[in-house]
């Protein structure tokens, strides 16, 4: 049957004006997301170094035995909360990336941009170096695209994230692992430049050089590390679903909805 001239004419119309406020949306897309990254940077850092501090600060302290604990649980949770509300919105499964890619800008923009602790405190970039979740963030993703579930996205997706950054961070890492003879004592090169390199720090703060009970279960602390790493992340990653789901987008639908 064709459609009356008229009726095409409104037809077109119609296209022409979503295609003119299609634009204008896509800009204020690029703007919103553009300026948001300071934010989700800055959160996911702050977070980081409130509940890792100096085990991501250090070469000395990213041993096998708790940095890989620590990192794996405070680095989920932004991420876990945009990764909720971009999936709510607008179903892009990219919170894990986008928030990956912010801290990343922010590390090293601290870091090197404005000479954290090469310029003020004479560390070469080497013994401070920053850690990456980026790999393991769209790994993440994936998983949450693919299954359409957050159950899911935490039982398999927590896995994958555990063991990812640990094999994406060992290549920047394993260097500094290996074994250097310092006055007579078997110590990994790390562990030599955090005796050489003295740092400002009260007695609690003390590193102590590769000891822990975790060495003592069969040789094999690095997988005992990983999994109990796992279920910290599990954990994490629900704390950072409470923040995506109940203080950030719930209080907006209640105010949305008294207008």
């Amino acid at each position: 049957m064709a459609i009356p001239a008229a009726k095409m004419e409104e037809l077109r119309e119609l296209v022409e004006k979503q295609d003119k406020w299609h634009y204008m949306t896509k800009t204020w897309d690029y703007v919103f997301w553009l300026t948001a990254a300071p934010v989700v940077g800055a959160a996911a850092f702050i977070t980081k170094i409130l509940f890792a501090g100096d085990w991501e600060f250090w070469t000395d302290w990213k041993d096998r035995q708790w940095w890989m604990v620590v990192m794996a649980m405070s680095n989920v949770i932004i991420p876990s909360a945009l990764q909720y509300i971009q999936w709510a919105a607008w179903r892009f499964p990219t919170g894990f990336t986008y928030t990956g890619v912010c801290m990343w800008v922010a590390d090293w923009l601290g870091l090197w941009g404005f000479w954290a602790h090469q310029g003020w405190s004479g560390y070469p970039l080497n013994f401070v170096w920053r850690s990456t979740i980026i790999p393991a963030g769209i790994l993440v993703d994936w998983i949450l695209f693919k299954t359409r579930s957050f159950f899911l996205t935490t039982i398999v997706g927590m896995l994958v994230w555990t063991f990812a950054l640990w094999w994406s961070n060992l290549p920047m890492l394993a260097p500094y692992l290996q074994p250097a003879v310092w006055m007579d004592r078997m110590l990994t090169l790390a562990d030599v430049q955090g005796i050489e390199y003295l740092r400002t720090q009260t007695p609690e703060y003390l590193r102590i050089v590769e000891t822990s009970a975790v060495r003592t279960f069969l040789g094999e602390q690095i997988w005992v590390s990983l999994f109990f790493a796992y279920t910290t992340s599990m954990l994490g990653y629900w704390v950072g679903q409470f923040i995506g789901r109940y203080l950030a987008v719930w209080p907006i639908g209640r105010f949305l909805k008294k207008w």
